[in-house]
């Protein structure tokens, strides 16, 4: 279906650049799936502006998805996400959140938001952290992105937002 969609929608209009290149992918992978995610970053509550972030997954079958942008070309299967990079100010690890993505589907997982609290730093460990997790729909700054980079996909994506993990799910205690 999305394939058929992207060769369709491609000789219909204008392909943007971001069009062009997920249409050659997916006549490579043809059962792999587009998906949108965002990821906002605070540090006690007040939001961290993140030049580039890096989100890495992990996959129930032991695959790794990475992806900068708010659209990823992704293998079908539920995955965990275990890692967020916000340049000059955290590297998160931990299991923060959990989707699914069928065969050859356009999903939207929403916005995973992260609040953290930076533990002390201790000379012999890495600093840990504390944090509390969340789910919204995307960003304004990611709509837009992805409706600029992909307007004949993005608004074919459905909604299936991703789980926050239970253990840290819920507002940060005041």
């Amino acid at each position: 279906m999305l394939v058929a969609f992207l060769w369709l929608s491609g000789a219909a209009a204008a392909e943007t650049f971001s069009e062009l290149t997920l249409r050659q992918n997916m006549q490579t992978h043809p059962d792999w799936s587009v998906l949108f995610m965002d990821v906002k970053v605070l540090e006690e509550g007040k939001e961290r502006i993140c030049t580039t972030t890096m989100v890495y997954a992990v996959s129930d079958e032991g695959g790794r998805a990475i992806w900068f942008a708010p659209f990823v070309l992704i293998r079908p299967g539920t995955y965990t996400v275990t890692n967020v990079h916000c340049e000059h100010t955290a590297r998160l690890n931990g299991k923060f959140a959990r989707f699914r993505v069928g065969r050859n589907e356009i999903i939207n997982a929403g916005r995973l938001v992260i609040d953290f609290t930076k533990g002390p730093m201790t000379l012999f460990e890495r600093r840990k952290f504390s944090a509390r997790t969340g789910v919204e729909d995307l960003g304004a700054r990611a709509i837009q992105s992805a409706t600029d980079r992909l307007p004949s996909v993005f608004p074919k994506a459905t909604k299936r937002y991703m789980t926050p993990n239970p253990a840290t799910s819920g507002k940060r205690p005041s």
